[in-house]
């Protein structure tokens, strides 16, 4: 199985167009899939997306109760709601919604961050930024642990 690897920057034009790289594209393309489906990140300003796939697993592992859990009703509500199918055109891009942009403090470009089963779409300031404190909390995690031994 082919996974969403490696960071890639792109521009977005004034019609929200974006390329989506071609490994990503790769991807999708293994599953006979012509299209991605993104949502809102649920972890950080960014878009989610993923293969239509995921989406179906998604679904059948939820549990088929009269009255969900709280929080399965509430991730369901929160992914389902703002998902949207954002087909490839000739050139390999997709048109991302404004909403999406504007939730995402996405201006000029995009940076895609392949996350194996999924990937995110960052403004790339703020990715850089937020990876660097990403990395600065796992090291003093990992500090916290080898003073402890």
């Amino acid at each position: 199985m082919k996974s969403f690897i490696g960071t890639f920057e792109n521009k977005i034009d004034s019609k929200g167009r974006i390329s989506v790289p071609a490994t990503f594209r790769a991807v999708i393309n293994a599953k006979s899939l012509n299209s991605v489906i993104c949502y809102s990140s649920l972890t950080g300003p960014c878009i989610e997306g993923c293969g239509l796939d995921r989406i179906e697993r998604m679904v059948e592992e939820l549990p088929d109760q009269p009255i969900p859990g709280r929080s399965e009703d509430t991730i369901a509500h929160l992914i389902f709601s703002s998902a949207r199918e954002l087909t490839f055109d000739s050139g390999g891009r997709i048109v991302l919604p404004n909403d999406f942009i504007t939730n995402a403090n996405i201006d000029g470009y995009g940076a895609f961050v392949g996350k194996g089963k999924t990937f995110q779409i960052w403004n790339p300031v703020k990715l850089k930024k937020v990876q660097s404190k990403m990395l600065e909390t796992l090291i003093s995690q990992r500090k916290d642990i080898l003073e402890e031994s």
